[in-house]
């Protein structure tokens, strides 16, 4: 129930925000065993609604889906087919950029699932022509210099600021899934107890909304002391009851992982 009023605050605050979080990897949800019996009491209750009439079995419902797609698929007589082939063709002649052709493409999908299987082949055979056409233009140079501005400019806009020259740099947070899972398989910290989770230490670094601390700060814990450092108020004094300083061994399996270059 703690995690569940946890993660509900912190996914309220993302969405009030409107952030995305980073993905959670500390303590994957365990499943509880159930009783095969209660499932199968379950499920047959389950398959009972609207007044005792029982729902279809899943390979039913398959095949009704299957059917429902197959009738919404079906293809236009080769003569209308091939009218509205030669019709796509030529618009797809007009075209002069790769943006046009993109947009054409979403454009015409539906109507090019309505051809017969030769005349779509033809559609995207001529598509591909256009596009490899369009490449080569853009090779030589003939493309408008107006497009070349623009894209330029988006360019532009997507460049990253380095914010550690800043006056301010903030501290790096390395993302290493592997380092992660290479924490996780040491015994814990605390009771030397296997299998471990991987735990960021929250007070090693300033908090950032929405993001953890770096992998550099990763230490194994078991299940139950990893939960019991979750809900303590203050981490550091935590670490401090049980006598162990975390930051130390954090470094030391983060210099397994990356160990520093050799000096001459």
């Amino acid at each position: 129930m703690g995690a569940a009023l946890t993660y509900a605050r912190r996914y309220a605050l993302f969405t009030l925000v409107g952030i995305a979080g980073e993905d959670d990897l500390d303590a994957p949800d365990l499943l509880a065993p159930t009783n095969p019996q209660m499932r199968s009491d379950i499920g047959n209750k389950k398959d009972q609604s609207n007044c005792g009439q029982r729902r279809l079995a899943p390979q039913a419902r398959k095949r009704q889906s299957a059917e429902r797609v197959s009738g919404w698929k079906q293809g236009l007589q080769p003569g209308s087919s091939a009218a509205l082939r030669d019709q796509l063709t030529i618009e797809l002649n007009a075209l002069t950029s790769a943006e046009d052709a993109a947009s054409w493409a979403q454009r015409v999908l539906k109507a090019k699932d309505t051809l017969t299987a030769a005349d779509a082949k033809q559609v995207e055979a001529a598509f591909q022509d256009k596009l490899a056409s369009i490449g080569s233009d853009m090779i030589d140079g003939s493309e408008k210099p107006s497009t070349n501005l623009n894209r330029v400019k988006k360019r532009r806009r997507v460049s990253v600021v380095d914010k550690s020259a800043l006056a301010l740099p903030t501290p790096r947070r390395v993302r290493d899934r592997e380092h992660v899972k290479s924490v996780a398989k040491q015994a814990c910290l605390v009771c030397g107890r296997r299998p471990a989770d991987a735990h960021h230490l929250r007070f090693a670094q300033p908090p950032a909304l929405g993001s953890k601390v770096s992998d550099e700060f990763t230490v194994p814990l078991c299940r139950g002391h990893h939960r019991e450092v979750h809900r303590c108020g203050n981490e550091a004094t935590w670490w401090e009851s049980v006598g162990v300083d975390p930051t130390v061994t954090a470094r030391v399996l983060w210099l397994k992982t990356h160990p520093l270059p050799p000096t001459f």
